[in-house]
């Protein structure tokens, strides 16, 4: 893992302006969310120590700290959530012997989408960014190249398109939450970005990455334009709040899919006012009640506050 000071860079903030309270009284209070300019938003899911998504929880049991300060925290169910959704296929390197596995993800992203209004954009990469659907009005030729990609060189730029999904993603709606779902290799090669740059993109974008990584994945070697720390795939998705899956065939791509699908369709948006707003670099930690160790939370790790 990286040292703090350069994963603390993946603070993701998204500064609104103060929503209503939740129409069944789980704000503390209408003065609370207006009592300041800066609100700030932290999707969260909660599963059981089985996996289940657990979707019954109120306000109350939830408690959040920034900078070890707990927060009076607003929460809202996610339902039908508006999703501007990016998908980054690596099409070279250890990808090469996996491009069999995507002849179903029109269907396993169709899925994440649901019903509710969505955008779909979609980047293939090996060396450098190759081909973007960026976010057609219509899906039908993006769906054909979602389950047809063309094998590439050797390279795995995973950087360099992460860098190019957030500059997708950032002149979408505001209402619209930012996803991306990256399909690659574990560690990059070849990429232009460094760790610092993408990392910084990423916490200025608000966006939550959800990362599927291959099983086999001889294409690792170390590239010369890499350092030992360079952050990995199933680091930028962790940090981000979303989630780091490896899958070996697509049926268990399709069953890391379906979780992913429960964390995006059926979590919770938390907020809050920081307490103490001052600029730079927060630490969030979010728990519910006593039964962390039950319960697995997934939700942002940082924020930072100008």
């Amino acid at each position: 893992m990286e040292p703090l000071s350069t994963m603390a860079s993946l603070a993701i903030l998204i500064l609104l302006a103060p929503v209503s309270p939740a129409q069944n009284g789980e704000a503390h209070s209408a003065q609370v969310v207006k009592s300041s300019p800066t609100l700030v938003i932290v999707p969260t899911s909660v599963r059981s120590q089985y996996g289940d998504p657990v979707r019954d929880l109120d306000a109350v049991r939830f408690r959040l700290a920034d900078n070890g300060q707990e927060q009076s925290v607003y929460l809202e169910r996610i339902e039908n959530e508006p999703l501007a959704v990016v998908v980054l296929i690596q099409t070279g390197g250890a990808a090469s012997s996996e491009l069999g596995n995507y002849s179903k993800l029109d269907t396993f992203v169709g899925s994440i989408l649901g019903a509710s209004p969505s955008k779909l954009a979609l980047v293939s990469f090996d060396s450098r960014v190759r081909q973007i659907w960026g976010f057609p009005p219509r899906v039908d030729g993006l769906d054909y190249a979602l389950t047809h990609p063309t094998g590439g060189d050797r390279g795995a730029a995973i950087r360099d398109a992460v860098r190019c999904g957030i500059n997708l993603l950032q002149n979408q709606p505001a209402q619209f939450r930012r996803i991306m779902l990256l399909f690659s290799q574990e560690k990059d090669s070849g990429s232009e970005s460094s760790s610092a740059e993408v990392l910084r993109e990423v916490a200025r974008s608000g966006t939550t990455i959800y990362s599927f990584t291959f099983s086999r994945d001889s294409g690792s070697r170390k590239n010369h334009k890499d350092k030992p720390s360079s952050t990995t795939a199933g680091e930028l998705a962790t940090q981000s709040g979303g989630e780091a899956a490896r899958f070996d065939g697509d049926d268990e791509l399709e069953q890391a899919m379906s979780v992913v699908r429960e964390d995006i369709r059926s979590g919770y948006i938390l907020s809050f006012h920081p307490t103490s707003p001052t600029p730079g670099l927060h630490t969030i930690t979010v728990q519910v009640g006593q039964q962390t160790g039950r319960l697995r939370v997934l939700a942002r790790k940082y924020y930072w506050l100008d």
